[in-house]
């Protein structure tokens, strides 16, 4: 099925003293470079990537789409309207990834839009029971029509993109959702590749 993929890099990292989290190198690889390969992996064919290209090497910035959020730190459910502006419509299922998930496998992404296929969109969610809202998938013209739904989307939750839908929750492991919010979950993600 025809895929595209919107990954969120435009956060602050303020919990990392503004250090820019998807650009932190894991055994000596940025976060964002693991992200884009496995969404290479799996096939998508088209990537947004919104927000700062740092930790993208040069060759990868060839095969995807930098966009800026203006205005720039609006929150991720701004971040997904920037990338929406910036892809031409199509009847794709659209992936929405945060950018700080170095562990994110291409069969979670499998699963994932065959799921949201059937019409509703699909999100992970690890073996307690937490949805992770930003390993998801869309279909195109649902994702277009919430985010068109909202209004102005800066400062909203990504949440408010879900309020009132159907999701279809699709099991992840716990170290495929880990997101570097803080020192503590970088600490999680080296020791699980370390384990790999």
């Amino acid at each position: 099925m025809d895929t595209a993929a919107i990954i969120l890099t435009g956060g602050r990292s303020s919990r990392f003293s503004g250090r820019h989290t998807p650009g932190i190198e894991i055994a000596g690889t940025p976060v964002i470079a693991s992200l884009l390969a496995t969404v290479e992996a799996a096939g998508v064919g088209e990537i947004i990537v919104c927000g700062s290209a740092a930790g993208i090497d040069a060759s990868a910035l060839t095969r995807v789409q930098v966009v800026a959020e203006e205005p720039a730190f609006g929150g991720p459910l701004h971040g997904i309207s920037c990338a929406l502006a910036a892809l031409p419509a199509g009847e794709r299922v659209i992936l929405v990834l945060a950018g700080d998930m170095p562990a994110i496998t291409a069969s979670l992404l499998d699963r994932l839009r065959e799921s949201a296929a059937a019409a509703s969109p699909a999100a992970a969610v690890d073996p307690s029971g937490r949805v992770q809202f930003l390993c998801a998938a869309w279909p195109e013209a649902v994702l277009r029509d919430a985010v068109a739904g909202l209004g102005s989307a800066v400062g909203l939750p990504v949440k408010a993109l879900y309020r009132g839908r159907e999701v279809t929750l699709i099991p992840a492991t716990e170290s495929e959702l880990i997101d570097i919010d803080t020192p503590a979950d970088l600490d999680r993600a080296e020791r699980a590749t370390d384990a790999d």
